[in-house]
Order: C-alpha cells, then sequence, then structure tokens
C-alpha cells in the first residue's frame, strides 16, 4: 500500500509541470480566433502558431539574427500561399497577432492561474515564447527570438522520447546538479531508469522482428540502418554517463572537503548526492549491458538474417534451370561457360609444405660434435657472464681512482674529468659507474661485501674494505665534458674509516 509521504513525492515539481503545460495555452488561444482571408475561409490560426515557432527554432539555428514582422510575413506567405488568399499586408498583420500573442505588446509576461497542490497554496506560473532581440534603430524595426519557453515548447511538440530522452535526461541532470537542486536531480536518475527499460524492451521486439521479418534485401538493409543507429546513439549516451559519473564524484569530493556543515541543508545536499552517485551506478550498468547487448543484436542478428537470406536465395535456386539450361540451348562460347560454372565447383585441393618453411631454424649436427639434447645443469658457483664482466670493470675504474685520491674523504667527478689523466675516465662506463652509486647512496660497505652477488662486491673489497658507507651527492650544475652526454656534477664521500693512521 502506497503511504502518503510517497504521495507527497511524486508532487515534486508540481509547479515545473504546469509551466510546461501551460506553454501550450498559445495553440488554443489562437485557435480561438475566427478570422478569415480574402476569400471568405477560415484561417488555420493553429497551423500559423506552429509554423511561427518553427520559422523562429529555423533561424536560431542558421544563426539568423534579423527576425522580424516582415520576415515572419514572408515566411507565412510562402507556406500558407496555396490554401489562404491573402495580400502581402494581409499577411503582415497575421504575423503581428502571432507575434502579440507569444510576446503581449506590454511586454509582460504570459501568466497562469493555478492552484498548487505540492504546495497547498494558489500559484501562478509567467512565461514568453518570444523575447526582444535587437532593435534597428535605422530602419525602425524589431527583430525577435525565441525565449527560452519558447525552445521548450519547440522539444515539447516532437516525440524525442524513444530517440533522445536518456541524452536530454543527461542534459537535465548535469543542469539541475550545477544549480544544486539534488531533490529533482535524483527524480531525474529515476526517469532514466524507466528510459533504460524502455529501450530495453523495444530493442528485444527489434530483435524478434528481425528474426521473423527478414525476407528482401530492402527490408534487411532496414533493419540494419536502425540497429546501428541505436548502437551510435547509445555510445554518446556510454561516453555521457561517464562524463557525469565524474562530474557527480568532483561534486561529493567538494562537498566532503569543506568539513564546515552549519545547516542541515548541506547536511542534506550531501546525503542526496551520495544517493544520486549511487543510483546512476545503478542505471549506468543497466545502460552499459544494454550498449552491450545492442552490440550483440548488431553483431549477430543481423549476421543471422542475412544468412537466412543467402540460405532461402539458396533454396530457391534451381541449377538445372539456371546453369544447365542456359549453357545447353544458348550458344555460349567455350570460355563464357566455363566462367559461368565456375563458382559452383569445388576448390582443387592438395597438401604441400609451406615455403615459410625455408626461414625456421635450421639443426646442423656433425657426426664429430653430437649435439646434446637434454638440459644444462647449473653449477652452484655459476655466475652470468655479464655480471662479472661489469665487476671487473668497476672494480678497474675504482681502483685507479682510489689509486689517485686515496688520501681524501671527498672526490669531486667534475675534478677528475677535468684533470683529464685517463682515457678510461671519460667513458661511458664510467659515468654509470657514479649514476649507480649515486641511486643506491647511501651504501654500507658491509653488506655489499658479505653478498658476492653485488655488483659492488669486488671493486668494494678492493678500494673500501676499511670504511663503513660511501655516498654520492648529486650537485645542481652541468659539467662540460668532451663526450654526448651532459652530466651533473656529484661528490663521493668516503666515510666510517676504522683506522686512522
Amino acid at each position: 500500500m502506497i503511504k502518503m509521504h510517497e504521495y507527497m513525492n511524486m508532487l515534486n515539481g508540481y509547479r515545473d509541470r504546469v509551466a510546461r503545460i501551460a506553454l501550450f495555452d498559445v495553440f488554443y488561444q489562437l485557435e480561438s480566433k475566427l478570422q478569415k482571408d480574402d476569400q471568405g475561409r477560415p484561417i488555420d490560426f493553429f497551423g500559423v502558431g506552429l509554423l511561427g515557432l518553427l520559422f523562429f527554432f529555423e533561424n536560431m539555428l542558421m544563426r539568423n539574427q534579423k527576425t522580424g514582422i516582415r520576415e515572419l510575413a514572408a515566411f507565412l506567405k510562402k507556406m500558407m500561399g496555396k490554401n489562404i488568399a491573402m495580400d502581402d499586408d494581409g499577411y503582415v498583420r497575421l504575423s503581428k497577432q502571432l507575434v502579440e500573442v507569444m510576446r503581449p505588446a506590454s511586454g509582460k509576461r504570459r501568466i497562469r492561474f493555478f492552484y498548487n497542490y505540492e504546495t497547498g497554496e494558489p500559484d501562478q506560473v509567467e512565461y514568453a515564447l518570444l523575447k526582444a532581440e535587437h532593435w534597428d534603430a535605422d530602419n525602425n524595426i524589431q527583430y525577435y527570438a525565441l525565449a527560452e519557453e519558447g525552445l521548450e515548447l519547440i522539444f515539447a511538440t516532437k516525440e524525442y522520447f524513444s530517440e533522445f530522452q536518456i541524452s536530454i535526461s543527461q542534459l537535465v541532470l548535469r543542469k539541475q546538479l550545477e544549480k544544486g537542486e539534488f531533490s529533482g536531480a535524483l527524480r531525474q536518475v529515476d526517469e532514466m531508469r524507466i528510459s533504460v527499460h524502455t529501450i530495453k524492451e523495444k530493442m528485444l521486439k527489434i530483435k524478434h522482428d528481425v528474426q521473423r521479418n527478414i525476407i528482401s534485401d530492402d527490408t534487411y538493409e532496414r533493419y540494419k540502418e536502425i540497429i546501428e543507429d541505436i548502437n551510435r546513439r547509445l555510445t554518446k549516451e556510454h561516453d555521457e554517463f561517464n562524463e557525469l559519473r565524474t562530474f557527480i564524484k568532483a561534486t561529493k569530493n567538494r562537498l566532503n572537503a569543506s568539513q564546515t556543515m552549519t545547516s542541515d541543508r548541506e547536511s542534506k545536499a550531501l546525503d542526496y548526492i551520495v544517493r544520486i552517485d549511487n543510483e546512476l551506478e545503478h542505471v549506468h550498468y543497466l545502460h552499459a549491458s544494454l550498449f552491450n547487448e545492442s552490440i550483440e543484436l548488431k553483431t549477430t542478428a543481423i549476421e543471422a538474417a542475412g544468412e537466412s537470406l543467402y540460405y532461402s536465395g539458396v533454396t530457391s535456386f534451381n541449377f538445372d534451370q539456371e546453369i544447365t539450361r542456359k549453357m545447353m540451348t544458348a550458344p555460349l562460347p567455350f570460355e563464357t561457360g566455363k566462367a559461368l560454372a565456375t563458382p559452383f565447383l569445388t576448390t582443387k585441393k592438395f597438401r604441400t609444405w609451406s615455403l615459410l618453411t625455408v626461414f625456421e631454424p635450421q639443426v646442423v649436427e656433425h657426426k664429430e660434435m653430437p649435439i646434446s639434447h637434454g638440459f644444462m645443469e647449473v653449477q652452484g658457483d655459476y655466475k652470468p657472464e655479464d655480471l662479472l664482466i661489469l665487476q671487473q670493470v668497476y672494480k678497474f675504474l675504482l681502483s685507479q681512482m682510489m689509486k689517485d685520491y686515496g688520501n681524501r674523504t671527498q672526490i669531486a667527478l667534475e675534478e677528475i674529468l677535468k684533470k683529464g689523466e685517463h682515457a678510461y675516465f671519460n667513458t661511458r662506463e664510467f659515468f654509470d659507474l657514479w649514476i649507480m652509486l649515486h641511486q643506491r647512496s647511501p651504501i654500507s660497505i658491509k653488506s655489499v661485501l658479505e653478498n658476492e652477488e653485488d655488483l659492488f662486491h669486488p671493486a668494494f673489497e678492493s678500494c673500501f674494505s676499511n670504511f663503513d658507507s660511501i655516498e654520492v651527492v648529486e650537485l645542481s650544475e652541468d659539467i662540460d665534458v668532451q663526450t654526448c652526454y651532459t652530466v651533473k656534477n656529484m661528490i663521493l664521500n668516503i666515510g666510517g674509516k676504522e683506522d686512522h693512521e
């Protein structure tokens, strides 16, 4: 049983709904006019109202700002000239009447009085379908454009539910979130969920129709186009869902960041945004499944329909009538008859080796040097060859450097390079050594000496066995060296000398 507060939730936005319905009052006011043309035939004012809306809407799309009474009169004459007999002045008067109804001459907005069942009080809404765009003072001409309510009425005159309802709901939801209308945003998410279910039912119906009704190429192409259009729209809506989710999370993070919630309204806003986030995630999940179903419908149902067309064609194909009789009765040349029969002959099959086999690795085996096909046994003291080489290279470089500067606890890379006493101090391996030392700095010499697999073990054993640690500090200035590298200056600090003899 529905509770009373649930009924009250249903009335949320009652005033806005009345405002949208009130927009149609213009058509009923126009329809009540009983004017006739020059030949005594009644004028279709209901149609005049819709033509006027379309005229201003099209000019907005074309970004044409010069839309006044005379431009509207010329348009109405072109549209209604076959059915209405009036001169140019008559169409101008007709255009003035239309503009006055959509935008009263007094400049005041139209008013609709009603009883608001949400608030329990009398209420009213004001609206204007047209607004004054700009004034041409030289020619004394006023130009008009559709107001916001006029645009809403235009959209209300076309059925957008099945095609663009989710996209419109996404735009409305973003606007509501930007304005802080969280209650309306939550209801908008519920409407989006209903739209997703409606499209799901429509896709299921299309799937069944495809499987039952594909009887010609024209029908096949029509359904194929419908499914591809659905898939394109779902793709755009899927991207918009991702953007909405990012926008909502940013709003939630902003509300969480402001820890000074001094009112119940701010706390309620945070509760709303959390609920909106959860509900939108659910709708997004349903839409994503719908998106996957559209892909499946596109790739399976349409292909199945194409195959059914193919097999129905094969079934109805008469080989004797279409091929044999044609070849036997018509004097066809031999080559033409062969080309006619070729599609129905099987292709020649034979086994052979691939020419790409010559590029495969070849095993060359000599009697004097038989190849063992077993697994190589790894010795316990085995070390990779490249590790052994690097260990010896770094041992040599550090040994030479300590030989030249061993009586100092601080060694600068710039000083070594400027002296240029040894060519191997200007090599890539020497720079790599300093970079490695800097990356691992500070280095405990004891831990390196305990690990024979360490890259610096031989070098530290030879040069730093009497020290505790070393540290390489990078400086800000670059060093000018005669290489293709750019090197920062570094300082090698040797610390913790055990004996100070």
